[in-house]
């Protein structure tokens, strides 16, 4: 039962009933020294108007008579305390200061400043004080000491006072039995109650008492006898706690339906908020006899005001619930009863939280506080079965981490670990396979190879294995790899095809890419098709890979395809069919070039000269950063030649030389050169020519060559610091070598590996305007390390120019992720969302650049204030099981928040914390804004429980921070509202 010290907070109303006794008693100190003093004498008298009227006329006061004044004049209403204090700091010594100390010390009592008012009254040594005096001293300073739940020396004062003649006796019973009652002294404290009893100012509060000792002590039919006898239909705390405690008895008496009917009628009665005690009482009455909604009602308004009933009520809500079946409302129950110091009810909460969080689906919260019971509870009732729980929750867990740790912890030595360790451990490592993280991947797909009992999850650790393998290039070991399967699928049959594909070996890829063709997706079977055609063109199987070629076109109408199928045509000496499927490729920015160039070398080699230069004319004119370029220069030089037109020919083959001069092509135009001299054209500077070719393709400089091919091995060795000095030394030792462009890549590159930008970024500006293999890397590189460096406008011309080239599928890729992030970061959210859109029409995007892409529109579209159509991006994603999916459900779930949408809020965050599981940092956030939906729509109870629960659980520690901060301010509103709530005296 709690015993009621509220009481105290109606001490000071209860003394503003004594202020005659005590206005007619104040003669503070000994008057030895002061018996010819008139004025002390009249003060010692209660003659305070006298003393006014006497010293206040005098021109000169002693130190005495002006306390004296000062006090006389506090006595009739007109003084001034802060003078007296004054007095009394100057004059700490003076024979006086004790009176002056105990008068203080009075008045502040009575204005309700205990602080200052025990200040005093501990300054004076009780001998110093008159009879009188004393016997008010013990009383005040009696009461103070009460008041700071100081029963032993409240005791002591009270009795002090008695034995100094304290006038008001009744008083002295009721304070003193009040004390012995909360020191558990009953018999004290009722031999006390029933004297101040007898005093009509204590009589109500006094029978009170009474009534609670006879409850403890089980004197169940007096305790109702005398209680009923006091009742009334007023509305005072006295009146509504008599009700009360006449419902505990009937309680404890087991007749639960009178027991409920005194509760309900003590809340009906209470004149403001009903304590805990009494919601608890009530709710626990309605659960007994049927009332369950009342119940929970009640029951929820004490758990709300906290203290030892928050519990306690939790905890009987946990039951209720359960018993309803409402699963959710009875886990936030039972996680509140779950910080109780009842071990018992600390157990079965425990036990409960982690069985209800694995029917829901929370299997990573049913692990944490399984773990929780087991540490706790090492020998609890419920031991077996939460270690099955465990397993359980383990089987279906997506917070793989948790799991791994957790089996390491305790060893995988059992069939059923194996099993676990193996599934969680290739999940863990799927996760980061998806989430691009392939290193990591490798590792965990590494470490669930460990134990091996299911062989699909095996088959499948290989397979991603070797894709990863492929992606860093190492061929030999992805085909290592993916034949370690014990079964090749089509999926496996396409990465080995690519594998050989790779390194050029098109025999053996051959009948890989025709097993892959069986893949369920549409996608994939037709990439392969595709390789395979690829393939038997690359082994002169013209006609199979025309047939291919053709029935893909059909379905694709591909620029690729079609000027693939060119080729094979040309290859079958079909020779205007090909030109006719080339012509159709003519407008396309990527094969334009190479189409008009095969046209042109059909016609070459058809001897058909003034043709074939038309076609290389407009190689040259269209297409000045193709690569066919030279080549097509070349036969234009040999075509003109041909057909007599030798200065023309003279024009392409010096056109090559003074553009191209370390192109392999560049002797065979001085071979031209020559052979025009020969027929009598006139070469102005054909030695310059010779000589300069000589100075741009040196072939005897072999320490050149090993000085650059070592800077070059610590580049790709990842030694990036030591290649920076090395390809640095190599450009000032060869200012002219044909490798300069080379070695300032990957001098540039090497700087934005060690994070020097600027450095970087100086490397590769002097090469952004170079055409060659480096091209698109170089234009990306810059793109990025300008937009790091804030350096917007560069950043965009970068990624524009890289744009406008079209160099390739992944290049132009590159671009427009870069402008889709360069906008997205500064705010340009039109913009980005018209990148990502372009994004999510090309033809190629790597792993997760759909996702991305999404992703950005989505944050874009949600930034400017468009959140319905944001919401529709976020559900493309919401359904993978990668970051982008975890992120894109949290964004859900916090636009329906911010629109007051709060159950479809939880909705989403709940199927967040069932499916990802090993994002932490996502479900933190994820159950502290769950707190802040019940936070909003009113459900402070589970706010509370869900708030506890990350402070004990949450990983991040800006989420526990808030938590915390959370809690409090609710916690603290409860403490504010209840302030006005307490008992009669």
């Amino acid at each position: 039962m709690v015993k009621n010290r509220m009481v105290l907070k109606k001490i000071f109303c209860l003394l503003l009933g004594f202020t005659t006794y005590v206005l007619t008693a104040q003669n503070a100190t000994s008057s030895e020294k002061y018996e010819g003093l008139k004025a002390f004498q009249e003060f010692q008298t209660q003659k305070y108007k006298n003393v006014v009227s006497n010293l206040s006329t005098k021109k000169s006061l002693s130190d005495s008579e002006e306390i004296l004044l000062l006090l006389s004049e506090l006595k009739t209403g007109n003084g001034d305390v802060s003078k007296i204090e004054r007095w009394y700091n100057n004059h700490l010594n003076h024979p006086i200061a004790p009176l002056v100390s105990f008068n203080l010390g009075e008045y502040f009592f009575y204005q309700q400043d205990t602080v200052r008012s025990r200040s005093y009254l501990a300054a004076i040594a009780s001998s110093e004080l008159s009879t009188t005096d004393r016997a008010s001293y013990g009383y005040i300073y009696g009461l103070i000491q009460l008041d700071q739940e100081n029963y032993k020396n409240a005791i002591s004062l009270f009795q002090f006072s008695r034995k100094h003649g304290y006038p008001d006796q009744k008083a002295l019973d009721y304070y003193e039995a009040f004390a012995a009652y909360h020191l558990s002294d009953l018999a004290a404290a009722l031999r006390g109650f029933k004297k101040s009893a007898e005093a009509s100012e204590f009589e109500t509060s006094s029978k009170f008492f009474i009534a609670k000792i006879q409850l403890e002590k089980g004197e169940i039919d007096e305790v109702i006898n005398m209680s009923q006898s006091e009742l009334s239909d007023d509305r005072t705390l006295t009146n509504s706690g008599f009700h009360q405690i006449i419902g505990e008895a009937y309680g404890q008496k087991q007749v639960v339906q009178k027991a409920d009917a005194y509760f309900q009628r003590a809340i009906e009665l209470h004149p403001s908020r009903p304590t805990a005690a009494l919601y608890y009482q009530a709710g626990v009455a309605k659960f007994k006899i049927g009332n369950e909604e009342k119940a929970i009602e009640y029951l929820k308004e004490a758990g709300i005001q906290g203290g030892e009933y928050a519990q306690l009520s939790a905890f009987q809500l946990g039951r209720l619930y359960l018993k309803k079946g409402e699963f959710e409302n009875a886990l936030f129950a039972y996680m509140e009863a779950s910080s109780s110091t009842i071990d018992a009810m600390k157990e079965e909460a425990y036990f409960q939280v982690a069985r209800i969080n694995a029917k829901l689906g929370n299997f990573t919260d049913a692990i944490h506080y399984s773990t929780d019971y087991l540490k706790y509870f090492k020998e609890g009732q419920w031991k077996v079965e939460i270690q099955n729980l465990i397993a359980q929750s383990y089987l279906k867990t997506s917070n793989y981490d948790l799991a791994i740790e957790h089996l390491k912890s305790i060893g995988v030595n059992t069939a059923t670990q194996r099993e676990v360790y193996q599934a969680v451990s290739f999940q863990k490592a799927l996760l980061l396979f998806n989430d691009g993280k392939f290193d990591a991947a490798e590792g965990w797909f590494n470490e669930s190879l460990k134990y091996t009992p299911d062989i699909i999850l095996k088959n499948q650790a290989f397979y991603h294995l070797g894709e990863i393998a492929s992606r860093k290039g190492d061929f030999d070991e992805a085909l290592g790899l993916y034949q370690q399967q014990t079964l090749i699928d089509p999926l496996s049959h396409y990465g080995i095809g690519y594998a050989y594909f790779n390194q050029r070996k098109y025999d053996d890829a051959l009948n890989h890419f025709r097993n892959a063709r069986n893949a369920s997706e549409s996608e994939i079977n037709q990439d392969a098709s595709i390789r395979l055609a690829d393939c038997l063109f690359a082994t002169k199987s013209y006609d199979e890979a025309y047939s291919i070629y053709r029935r893909i076109n059909n379905q694709l109408n591909s620029a690729y395809i079609t000027f693939q199928m060119g080729k094979t045509l040309k290859d079958l000496n079909r020779s205007q069919e090909a030109i006719d499927a080339f012509t159709k490729v003519f407008s396309s920015s990527r094969f334009g070039g190479a189409a008009r160039f095969e046209c042109g070398m059909i016609k070459f080699e058809a001897a058909q000269f003034p043709e074939a230069i038309g076609y290389f004319k407009q190689v040259r004119s269209r297409f000045q950063d193709s690569p066919y370029v030279p080549e097509a220069i070349l036969n234009m030089g040999i075509s003109h030649k041909n057909i007599g037109e030798l200065e023309n020919a003279k024009d392409d083959y010096e056109t090559i030389l003074k553009k191209y001069p370390t192109d392999e092509i560049a002797f065979n135009a001085i071979l031209g050169l020559q052979e025009l001299q020969q027929l009598g054209v006139a070469v102005d500077d054909l030695e310059g020519y010779i000589n300069q070719y000589k100075q741009a393709n040196p072939n005897n400089d072999n320490l050149e060559v090993i000085e650059f091919e070592a800077a070059k091995r610590q580049y790709f060795d990842f030694a990036y610091e030591e290649a920076t000095q090395s390809l640095q030394k190599f450009l000032n030792n060869y200012p002219g070598s044909t490798n300069k462009i080379e070695a300032k890549y990957y001098l540039g590159d090497s700087y934005y590996r060690l994070n020097k930008l600027k450095e970087s970024e100086k490397e590769l500006s002097d090469l952004k305007f170079i055409r060659n293999m480096y091209t698109g890397r170089i234009l990306n590189r810059l793109g990025e390390i300008n937009l790091l460096l804030k350096d917007n406008k560069e950043s965009e011309e970068a990624y524009k120019l890289l744009l406008d080239l079209d160099l390739s599928l992944k290049d132009t890729y590159n671009a427009k992720y870069g402008l889709m992030k360069l906008y997205f970061e500064n705010e340009q959210y039109t913009e980005a969302i018209n990148q990502a859109a372009s994004i999510l029409q090309s033809d190629w995007k790597p792993l997760n650049g759909e996702q991305e892409a999404i992703l950005t529109k989505a944050k874009s579209l949600k930034n400017t204030g468009n959140t319905e159509e944001a919401i529709v991006q976020y559900e493309l994603l919401k359904e993978g099981k990668d970051v982008y999916a975890v992120e894109a459900s949290y964004s859900i779930g916090l636009i329906q928040y911010n629109r007051g949408e709060y159950e479809e809020s939880l909705n989403t965050l709940f199927d967040l914390n069932a499916r990802f599981g090993s994002y932490q940092d996502w479900i933190d956030k994820s159950y502290l804004l769950i707190a802040q939906n019940y936070i909003a729509s009113g459900e402070l109870f589970q706010a509370k429980a869900t708030l506890r629960s990350i402070t004990q659980h949450a990983k991040n520690e800006n989420v526990k921070s808030q938590s915390k901060r959370l809690l409090d301010q609710i916690e603290q509103n409860v403490i504010e509202a209840d302030s006005t709530v307490q008992n009669d005296k």
